[in-house]
């Protein structure tokens, strides 16, 4: 079962009526469903934005009544240990802007964030340092991480808002991830400080 499942199932169900239901989730828990891992994006009075943890641009909306539905039935576990400061980080608005993006720029995004969160979280575990010879064999390891990452996205066919496969790049060089990392870094670790100026200016216009 998929969430996208889980939601039509829910349309017709005792639970999606459920008005007065409390919201059931820790906000600064990691939640999985059906094996995929969520974050909460944002909460209203009565139903819930779940965000995917590994595709930022993924997200599906239940009620309170449905979210107790799932915990009741264990198809929805809620993990606060899971968390690092990174994916606390996606909860913030400032990552909805992404979703106003061309596809083709948000992949690149979401491709530069990925390596810049991979990284700094070898980096915290002293598995890697920001000399040459250290990056060269993180960012060689972590490209073929993200091509895994990927051809699985692909292949189960989850995409917001297109069915266009996500787009490979080339693997960067140390220097470029160097760069990235201080921009990531400088922009206090938001997606949106890695997105090009021409292209924020667009959102801004809109």
């Amino acid at each position: 079962m998929n969430i996208t499942e889980l939601t039509d199932n829910y349309q017709n169900s005792d639970a999606a009526t459920g008005s007065d239901a409390l919201n059931p989730l820790d906000t600064k828990a990691k939640i999985s469903i059906d094996g995929l891992q969520y974050i909460v994006a944002s909460t209203d009075e009565t139903t819930c934005a779940l965000r995917r943890v590994d595709r930022p641009r993924v997200y599906a909306r239940f009620t309170y009544a449905e979210l107790q539905d799932l915990i009741a039935r264990d198809l929805l576990v809620q993990d606060r240990e899971a968390f690092s400061s990174i994916e606390l980080a996606l909860q913030h608005d400032h990552e909805i802007q992404l979703w106003h993006l061309e596809d083709e720029i948000a992949d690149r995004v979401v491709f530069q964030r990925y390596f810049c969160n991979q990284f700094l979280a070898l980096e915290l575990n002293g598995l890697a340092y920001r000399c040459d010879a250290s990056m060269e064999v993180a960012v060689s390891h972590i490209y073929t991480d993200w091509l895994r990452h990927i051809s699985e996205l692909d292949s189960s066919h989850i995409r917001t808002g297109s069915s266009q496969p996500i787009d490979v790049f080339d693997c960067p060089k140390s220097r470029t991830v160097r760069s990235w990392l201080r921009t990531y870094e400088a922009g206090d670790f938001k997606a949106m400080a890695l997105c090009p100026t021409q292209h924020k200016r667009i959102i801004w216009s809109r």
